[in-house]
């Protein structure tokens, strides 16, 4: 499968600003000597030495994931601001045109989460199919409250696509576009669940955002320890730094060093970190990833663990 972010923040959307491009762009040239723009190849040379905040931009969008299987079949986990984009694109193909079959999973449904759905032209055109599921039995009925008259112009049985709903519970086994997915509840306001995603070859792709763990949770980790056991990949809820989720008990988010401790406990391959809190910029962003690389290699210098910050555009491949 390949796994591409198309939204990674938490709480709410957040642009990047002109005063935010001038302090890149001014801390470029303050980097550079005539030597490093003499030439194609040494202005290449020298941005290649530049830190991904300088370079691009971790991303303002709210969360949204896809899933390409094997199989071109396309599997979609929440509808943040993110999935107006992945819309445009998939616009771009034929059979999303009236023939386009898709499956969404949603973790929960705060708006951060599904605020994006609206705005997702494939889910507007007659004959395209759309399959949501959940662990949550009345996601239907949520999802329809957020386009009420009040709140939005067009409601959500106007969007023509046909739109089929399906739940399965906590801990069972459920199959669909040849995967195999399962769930975990974890701690959040209004609860949310994780979800892992098997493919036939017995690789696990698991997204678990909006959930806190903290230090009075490892003492009570080995269910999910079970669950996370060996993931190939593991996004995971690392929206504060560690000295903010102390004062922030009970908000429902959790820290790059709890999600580096669990990815150690579990075996797992590689960590991605994600629902980035939208008051942090790409400078702090790259700080947050240097201490969460810092931190794995103080507790577990010789785990062959790797740990991402997710940016909008990563693909994975698994």
């Amino acid at each position: 499968m390949k796994i591409t972010f198309w939204g990674v923040r938490g709480s709410v959307g957040s642009g990047i600003t002109k005063s935010d491009v001038e302090k890149k762009i001014r801390r470029t040239l303050e980097l550079a000597s005539p030597a490093d723009i003499l030439s194609p190849e040494s202005i290449d040379r020298f941005m290649a030495t530049l830190p991904f905040s300088l370079t691009g931009t971790y991303g303002g969008n709210t969360t949204c994931v896809e899933i390409r299987t094997d199989e071109d079949k396309l599997v979609i986990v929440d509808a943040g601001t993110g999935l107006r984009r992945l819309g445009m694109l998939l616009m771009q193909e034929a059979r999303w045109r009236g023939q386009g079959e898709m499956t969404f999973f949603f973790t929960h449904s705060h708006w951060d989460h599904i605020q994006g759905l609206m705005f997702f032209p494939p889910i507007l055109i007659p004959g395209n199919k759309v399959k949501i599921v959940s662990c949550f039995k009345d996601i239907e009925e949520r999802l329809k409250y957020q386009q009420v008259r009040t709140h939005f112009p067009i409601t959500f049985d106007e969007m023509a696509a046909e739109k089929t709903f399906d739940h399965f519970e906590e801990g069972q086994w459920y199959e669909t576009d040849g995967l195999k997915v399962t769930s975990k509840m974890v701690k959040h306001p209004g609860g949310c669940y994780s979800y892992k995603f098997v493919q036939p070859d017995g690789k696990a792709f698991i997204f678990c955002s909006d959930a806190e763990f903290n230090m009075e949770s490892m003492y009570n980790i080995e269910p999910y320890i079970e669950y996370f056991q060996e993931a190939d990949i593991l996004v995971f809820d690392t929206q504060y730094t560690f000295e903010e989720s102390l004062q922030k008990i009970d908000w429902g988010h959790s820290s790059a060093s709890i999600a580096t401790d669990i990815a150690i406990k579990s075996n797992v391959k590689k960590l991605i970190l994600f629902h980035h809190d939208p008051s942090y910029d790409d400078d702090k962003m790259d700080a947050v990833t240097m201490q969460a690389l810092k931190y794995k290699d103080m507790m577990a210098p010789n785990h062959p663990l790797e740990i991402q910050t997710a940016f909008e555009g990563l693909t994975l491949t698994l």
